[in-house]
């Protein structure tokens, strides 16, 4: 097999991914399940029985039908300037075999939800939940389509800092914009994979998968946003769920398609504003 030409040489690669990283490295949580405890109804957690206000009509689909707790992020647990300091937010999914997701309008909350209460009334019990009689992704019947989440499982949220991957449709057109600045620049555009070696992408692409709050998105098929200039309103990520493999049960407690991962994107004002009626949902797999 004929060896590509080389675009940039080791050091000039090296020294825009470096500037990369440095501009682009912000705040966000990673996200990581712990099998030692059982969560509560007040705590973080993925899947299972959700915090709710009985006062509150529970989220229902386009047809009526109740929504699955996806995740719940408990906020008086968390120090950020970007999420409201207390209260809960929680992301909701259809049960259908989409997981409520439109991918023609991913931003139409009729397929999911993602609900904010400024506080949290802790004389709700789980008790009082269920006689909403919500369906739960622990006790599914045969006939439906389930959840992503096999159970209900605690996390810990760890706040790190993060920078942009190859799958964020902004990469290239940063490095390109680097380049041109450092005088590197090459007289024809190339796509990334004709930039960077097999291994190198595939380092790039992957390292932000798993489990976030805010950072930047990984996905499997690629960014929808970069080929809709509407969707480019949902400039922040907000909550990623990825597929996850466990290697003592031989199997996946969560699992998106053909081990896929989920992203909610939401834009930065309305975030600020804690309006989160306008959020782009979307999830691929393999």
């Amino acid at each position: 097999m004929e060896e590509m030409e080389e675009i940039y040489t080791k050091e000039q690669l090296d020294t825009i991914l470096k500037k990369l990283e440095e501009q682009t490295k912000k705040e966000a949580f990673r996200i990581v399940i712990n099998k030692k405890r059982k969560p509560e109804l007040y705590d973080s957690k993925f899947g299972g029985v959700p915090y709710w206000d009985k006062k509150l009509e529970y989220p229902t689909d386009s047809n009526g039908n109740k929504m699955i707790l996806l995740a719940q992020i408990n906020l008086n647990e968390l120090e950020s300037d970007e999420l409201p300091q207390t209260g809960m937010l929680q992301f909701f999914i259809a049960n259908d075999e989409m997981y409520g997701c439109d991918f023609d309008e991913p931003d139409k909350q009729n397929g999911f939800r993602v609900i904010y209460h400024e506080t949290i009334d802790k004389n709700i019990t789980r008790e009082d939940v269920l006689e909403f009689g919500i369906p739960s992704n622990e006790d599914m019947e045969e006939d439906s389509y389930g959840s992503p989440v096999d159970g209900e499982f605690a996390v810990d949220i760890k706040k790190t800092k993060i920078s942009i991957s190859t799958e964020d449709y902004q990469f290239s057109k940063l490095f390109s914009k680097i380049a041109k600045e450092l005088n590197f620049s090459v007289e024809d555009e190339y796509d990334m994979y004709d930039i960077l070696d097999e291994d190198l992408y595939e380092e790039l692409s992957e390292k932000n998968s798993g489990h976030w709050l805010f950072g930047y998105p990984y996905f499997t098929q690629g960014d929808p946003r970069e080929f809709g200039e509407k969707l480019q309103y949902y400039d922040t990520l907000l909550f990623q769920m990825d597929s996850e493999w466990v290697e003592e049960a031989s199997d996946y407690e969560i699992l998106w398609g053909d081990v896929g991962v989920a992203n909610f994107f939401i834009n930065k004002e309305d975030l600020k504003k804690k309006d989160f009626s306008r959020v782009m949902y979307t999830w691929d797999c393999c």
